[in-house]
């Protein structure tokens, strides 16, 4: 059976999430492909999503344009929620079973549209800033949904639309939070080295979006086999967000204990930023690395070294024991025959 919900690819976002049961906006034989996209009163305008700067209590019409790209009409449910980025930096908004507290509040639209077959509804929508909103990147999205049961008992509801960007206007922070663990894996050979691996988190302390790319450093005692490592380029992550990572130094002689260093520091996602002047983040970490496999060759080198000098001896005392005997045997023989004999 053919999927009755089929959202039109090429869109900025696309999010689907199970719900309470509920009637099916489309038939189970019918096929919805719709599209969403920024636009102005009268059509989409290139826009691939809305992006502007205000001040605390300002607000801002917008448009979105639903296209209907389905051979019948279908009412829409419209929605906006707060945004956020994945760990590969793409653009998500909550679930609709999820209740939006920041941005996503922030926008009225209507509850629904009904878009002919094959035509497009332009539908406004406002931004309105709250008075008391801190200076900052807040991130939204609207998008428009419809629900199939699909022949279940449970309703499946797939949205599309594009981000809302709200940049409140006033001093932008730009700062990291780091944190940092490391462990070691040592070689059971000991003529080869371990490994040691760290892993970070990096929260966005500030209040811009940004970019990082974290660099790890490992040293061991007196800077002994120091070596570093960039970790992978962290793309757009907004205020309050965390991503992870972990690095591997696979090439870490045992030497007692390493020093871990993560740095990162915070990059503007466009050349119309700059954040000169931003402190970067840092973390450390120590890990031990006891050397065990070489301290049980020293341990055994070390019997046998004992072994070997208590042996040397114990076949020197012999030998020794042995020329003084024989000395002594000489001695004596010597002492006989000097002694002269008398015959009666």
């Amino acid at each position: 059976m053919k999927n009755p919900l089929v959202p039109l690819a090429v869109l900025t976002l696309v999010a689907a999430s199970a719900l309470v049961a509920a009637p099916a906006t489309a038939a189970e034989d019918d096929v919805v492909t719709w599209s969403v996209r920024p636009g102005d009163e009268n059509r989409e305008d290139g826009r691939a999503w809305v992006e502007w700067a205000a001040d605390p209590g300002q607000s801002r019409t917008e448009h979105m344009v639903v296209t209907n790209h389905s051979d019948d009409a279908v009412e829409f449910q419209l929605s906006s929620a707060d945004g956020y980025f994945t760990d590969n930096g793409r653009f998500n908004m909550l679930p609709s079973h999820q209740e939006s507290v920041a941005a996503g509040t922030w926008i009225e639209l209507p509850e629904s549209v009904t878009v002919p077959a094959g035509a497009a509804e332009v539908v406004p929508f406002t931004v309105v800033v709250p008075d008391d909103a801190e200076p900052g990147d807040h991130a939204a999205g609207v998008a428009a949904s419809v629900r199939s049961t699909g022949g279940g008992e449970v309703a499946v509801e797939s949205r599309v639309g594009f981000r809302v960007m709200t940049r409140v206007l006033g001093e932008l922070a730009p700062s990291l939070g780091l944190t940092a663990s490391a462990s070691y894996t040592g070689n059971a050979n000991p003529f080869e080295p371990g490994a040691v691996e760290v892993a970070y988190e990096l929260e966005n302390t500030g209040n811009a979006r940004l970019n990082a790319r974290p660099e790890i450093s490992l040293s061991g005692p007196f800077g002994l086999g120091e070596l570093t490592l960039r970790g992978e380029e962290i793309v757009e992550i907004a205020p309050g967000e965390t991503r992870h990572g972990t690095v591997r130094f696979p090439d870490a002689w045992p030497l007692v204990a390493y020093d871990v260093t993560v740095v990162a520091q915070p990059l503007p996602i466009s050349d119309e930023l700059s954040f000169d002047g931003a402190e970067r983040g840092s973390a450390q970490t120590t890990v031990l690395a006891v050397p065990w496999p070489q301290l049980l060759v020293l341990v055994l080198a070390g019997l046998l070294t004992t072994w070997s000098v208590w042996r040397r001896r114990r076949d020197q005392r012999r030998t020794e024991q042995l020329v003084a005997q024989a000395r002594e045997e000489a001695r004596e023989e010597a002492l006989a025959e000097a002694v002269p004999h008398h015959h009666s």
